[in-house]
């Protein structure tokens, strides 16, 4: 990954979107399977996150893409749902980019 560490801390700056990255570390726990689709394999639905942060459909899918843009997290679809993961490595770059710079 080609870390932005200011888009990335810009995309953190909020804290709906630091519980989704949250919750996202352990899906199991905090996301019920849906429609045969797997929260660690596959993927959190954005309805699932919407009921999660407690927003609707479009809020949260405007919090998830700049989470995307930042490389924190990756999409897929399957069918008609738009899933989401957590990028454990960009995690990790971002992390320890903040332990070198501070």
């Amino acid at each position: 990954m080609n870390l932005d560490l200011d888009l990335a801390l810009k995309a953190l700056d909020n804290p709906h979107r630091r519980t989704v990255l949250s919750a996202m570390r352990d899906p199991r726990r905090h996301f019920k399977p849906a429609a045969g689709i797997d929260p660690v394999a596959d993927g959190v639905c954005v309805l699932q996150i919407a009921d999660l942060l407690g927003v609707n459909q479009s809020t949260a899918s405007t919090y998830m893409s700049i989470l995307r843009d930042a490389g924190l997290v990756s999409v897929s679809r399957i069918g008609k749902y738009t899933l989401y993961k957590r990028n454990e490595q960009s995690v990790t770059e971002v992390a320890a980019a903040i332990v070198r710079e501070l």
